[in-house]
């Protein structure tokens, strides 16, 4: 099976700004469903956790469930994930999984892109952290 990643734009969940990924076969009806689930796991106010209140989110249908992984930064070198599931036929039951979750392939890439944008844009930026330049950076791989 070939999985092709693809940006699909940045999102404002309850005040946050997340960058969206759908790598396919996910539909846009199941990023719209992890889009839904995943805002009540955000902190209500990214300012009283030390968070910027940016992130992405990676929207995945694998071959036996969808997966939805949001991920979020905070002071200023910590990345924090939540990972949700669901039946593929179910996009809207997407739910926390409570066991140990790693990543696939197509995540660990992103997550390596967004890892390397925060570093450069917002960490090691000589002007001062920009988090405008991290949202536009976005992973164009395949």
């Amino acid at each position: 099976m070939t999985f092709g990643s693809r940006f699909v734009g940045t999102t404002d969940i309850d005040g946050w700004r997340i960058k969206t990924y759908r790598v396919s076969p996910a539909s846009a009806a199941m990023v719209t469903a992890a889009r839904r689930s995943v805002a009540a796991t955000l902190p209500d106010r990214p300012d009283r956790v030390g968070a910027f209140g940016v992130g992405f989110l990676v929207v995945h249908l694998t071959e036996c469930r969808l997966l939805a992984q949001l991920n979020w930064w905070v002071r200023p070198d910590e990345l924090y994930q939540h990972t949700f599931a669901a039946p593929p036929d179910s996009p809207a039951s997407l739910a926390p999984l409570d066991t140990a979750a790693i990543s696939g392939i197509c995540e660990l890439a992103i997550a390596a892109h967004e890892g390397g944008a925060w570093r450069r844009h917002v960490i090691a930026n000589p002007a001062g952290p920009d988090i405008e330049t991290y949202l536009k950076d976005v992973y164009l791989g395949g």
